[in-house]
């Protein structure tokens, strides 16, 4: 399942110097709540909007990114045995390594290559 994780810029320095990030990580995707809410949305739409979720969720971090992690199904948003999907918010178990971003995103969500975070870093 593709995760939309925002990240600040100090998980994302992180990232980049020892190739993972711990979990847990708070991350938006395409969860079944969300698909049985509107079926009629397409794959492209969801995960845009996802995108976006996750983009807005950089508020609080003050800035950052948005990484597309690449992960086995997540656990809901505060997931414990009676945990529900909460409006596509997940929890990724991690550690998330550098192997499973396929790529990253800014908040006005460009999309830039795994090779080019330390160059996102610098700016």
């Amino acid at each position: 399942m593709r995760a939309y994780v925002p990240v600040g810029w100090a998980q994302l320095a992180a990232l980049d110097a020892q190739g993972v990030l711990p979990g847990p990580l708070r991350a938006c995707a395409v969860d079944p709540s969300w698909r049985a809410g509107s079926p009629e949305v397409d794959e492209e739409e969801w995960e845009f909007e996802a995108q976006l979720a996750a983009a807005e969720a950089l508020v609080d971090l003050d800035g950052g990114v948005v990484l597309a992690v690449d992960v086995p199904d997540p656990a809901p948003d505060g997931a414990g045995p009676d945990a529900a999907f909460d409006d596509g918010w997940v929890s990724v178990a991690g550690p998330v390594t550098r192997r499973q971003v396929a790529a990253v995103l800014t908040t006005d969500l460009a999309w830039f290559g795994v090779q080019e975070i330390p160059g996102l870093l610098e700016r």
